[in-house]
């Protein structure tokens, strides 16, 4: 899995696409690094959405707090998702991350409700986390 994404970062850095913009990871491909060192799954839902269901492991931000939730190695993976495709928050933490130095960032577009539509495994909870 890490070997595929790195081709995917060589690939897009000899045919020039943007190393500033976060990639796309599958619904499979995030569920296989769920868990792993190193990774990190960030959840830029509402407090409603993901108190109904959320990743396995994600960890909830809210803007104010965002800083402060990124882990201190700046080459860890981060995986945002927010509801799906529609939705630009996971897409505005990402870009934040990769202003702050973060170069391994990574979006799940088909956000929770994709998860959740394909039966994959989901946690409940409060928001206060």
């Amino acid at each position: 899995m890490i070997q595929r994404l790195v081709l995917l970062f060589l690939f897009g850095a000899i045919y020039g696409l943007s190393v500033n913009s976060p990639a796309p990871l599958t619904m499979a491909q995030v569920e296989a690094l769920l868990g792993k060192p190193g990774v990190y799954v960030f959840d830029v839902n509402t407090p409603e959405l993901w108190e109904q269901g959320h990743l396995p492991g994600a960890i909830y931000i809210d803007r104010p707090d965002f800083r402060r939730l990124l882990p201190r190695d700046k080459k860890a993976m981060l995986v945002f998702y927010c509801a799906n495709r529609l939705c630009s928050a996971s897409g505005a933490a990402a870009q934040e991350a990769l202003r702050l130095g973060y170069r391994n960032v990574y979006l799940m577009p088909e956000g929770i409700f994709g998860w959740a539509r394909s039966g994959r495994p989901m946690e409940h909870g409060s928001a206060t986390r």
